[in-house]
């Protein structure tokens, strides 16, 4: 009986260590979070910047990128910029950078002028006019977020919106 409750700690014991206690798991929490079982490695991401000029992203030094694909249509889009917002001004930028996509075909003016009426303080969008990441990251939908880590590879993708500020994401990207 003794050996038997012996051997019951010890498969319990070794079934429950794992990286799941180190880094929560995240997709039990949220539904919409996609984690990828071999990471991809991403291709050179190209935007434009407000004054329309192709910038190339290669800086993914911080432990997370978060890339958020979004557009001033998108209702629950609207919803998670201001916690994409938030978040980004509680977090460390070795910690995590935010780069905003917004795959319409508008002016910075009208993109900065929406972000200001949603009191986005931290964060400036790129732009995807022509939809060629869009196609590229094979995208359906709006908002999607891509999940990056320093090695330049897609470890999770948010289909949909979540909630960015809640404390157990919060807790997933500072243990990562």
């Amino acid at each position: 009986m003794f050996r038997n409750f012996i051997l019951f700690l010890f498969i319990f014991f070794i079934h429950n260590t794992n990286s799941g206690y180190s880094q929560p798991n995240i997709s039990k929490s949220f539904t919409n979070i996609i984690l990828q079982t071999n990471p991809k490695l991403l291709p050179n991401i190209e935007v434009k910047n407000k004054d329309g000029k192709t910038i190339i992203f290669n800086d993914f030094s911080s432990k997370l990128t978060l890339i958020n694909f979004w557009a001033t249509w998108c209702a629950p889009c609207k919803k998670e910029l201001p916690k994409l917002d938030r978040l980004y001004g509680q977090t460390s930028r070795d910690q995590l950078k935010i780069i905003l996509i917004n795959i319409e075909k508008k002016k910075f003016e009208d993109i900065q002028s929406f972000l200001d009426n949603l009191s986005i303080k931290n964060l400036t969008s790129y732009f995807d006019n022509d939809l060629k990441l869009t196609r590229e990251f094979g995208l359906r939908g709006i908002p999607i977020t891509l999940i990056v880590n320093s090695d330049k590879k897609e470890v999770a993708r948010v289909i949909g919106d979540i909630d960015f500020t809640d404390p157990k994401f919060i807790e997933w990207v500072k243990s990562y």
